[in-house]
């Protein structure tokens, strides 16, 4: 699962700065500091580091978190259910990524490897 959701959310990030594999609508104007500039930060280099297994709590705990804030900010103002404003991804994500805060990365984890050479 954490190597799906890696990548599954990696690809977010890669659609905002690098329009693959199709651009966003915010493609063209995206900016570093702006708040999809951050987010889409948070989601390529997030989103590597859950798919390998490497930091994977403190990642998941800042993914889980931008997750939160995509949907207070974006979703709920049209309508509070996710089923009616589109943020049942972004719930989805929310939980899966707080899931792995508490479970971690798994055995197949990028930092198992690290800490047996150390």
């Amino acid at each position: 699962m954490r190597i799906v959701v890696g990548l599954l959310f990696l690809q977010h990030g890669l659609q905002k700065w690098f329009g693959i594999p199709v651009p966003s609508p915010a493609f063209a104007n995206i900016q570093l500091l702006s708040l999809i500039g951050i987010a889409g930060c948070i989601e390529i280099i997030g989103g590597v580091l859950v798919t390998v297994g490497l930091f994977t709590r403190y990642a998941a705990f800042i993914m889980s978190g931008e997750m939160a804030v995509a949907y207070f900010w974006v979703h709920a103002p049209r309508a509070f259910a996710p089923i009616v404003n589109n943020g049942e991804l972004a719930v989805l994500y929310c939980f899966v990524f707080l899931y792995l805060v508490f479970a971690g990365g798994g055995p197949w984890r990028a930092d198992a490897v690290w800490r047996k050479r150390t």
